[in-house]
């Protein structure tokens, strides 16, 4: 099931690559959330806009995946330095992005087979997304009164990262058990196939 893909591929590109050096996980993790998005992607259309938008992960998993073998000495340096900056910014606002329509389209799934449990903790996990990205943004400018406080806003900011991770990996695992393709449901599951042909062309 597409959530069992999801849920794996997410850990190792967003858990396992936080830690720089590791940062080559995103080379499997990624790979992973696209299978896992290309058979969730019939269910809804909110869905589907990830699974086409996930492509644009590729070379971001290339480029920290093969700086990441450059970092531990496996391999010579391949991009210059002056880009390291640049490609952190742009993967920044494109990680919240994508993770951000991620969980609005998971909120969207669950409302449609009446998951409010789900939906809830999706849209939960959103805002504390969207406060943990302003809060990073804001200590990533280059003002000199922010710079004197990073070192109080650091550790909080990485407990927020480690909250947000862990809990989007909950709300995966939780569709992971909750919701199935029909023909594999057992009691107490919903199932995807209840989406009507029609009612999946609406969303």
């Amino acid at each position: 099931m597409g959530f069992g893909w999801l849920m794996v591929g997410y850990f190792f590109a967003f858990v396992v690559s936080l830690y720089s050096p590791l940062a080559m996980a995103m080379l499997v993790g990624y790979p992973l959330m696209i299978i896992g998005l290309r058979m969730l992607a019939p269910y809804h259309k909110r869905l589907k806009i990830a699974f086409f938008s996930s492509f644009a992960s590729l070379p971001f998993a290339l480029y920290f995946g093969v700086d990441a073998f450059a970092k531990v000495g496996m391999i010579q340096p391949v991009f210059k330095a002056s880009l390291s900056a640049t490609m952190e910014w742009v993967y920044f606002v494109f990680s919240f992005l994508f993770t951000a329509w991620l969980l609005y389209a998971l909120a969207s799934l669950c409302a449609e087979l009446a998951l409010i449990r789900l939906q809830t903790t999706a849209l939960r996990n959103l805002l504390i997304l969207a406060f943990t990205f302003l809060l990073d943004l804001v200590a990533r400018l280059p003002f000199g009164f922010i710079q004197s406080i990073s070192m109080y806003v650091g550790l909080p900011l990485l407990l927020l990262r480690f909250i947000i991770l862990f809990l989007n990996l909950y709300l995966f695992f939780g569709c992971y058990r909750y919701i199935c393709p029909e023909g594999t449901e057992d009691a107490g599951l919903y199932v995807l196939d209840d989406l009507t042909p029609k009612e999946k062309n609406k969303k």
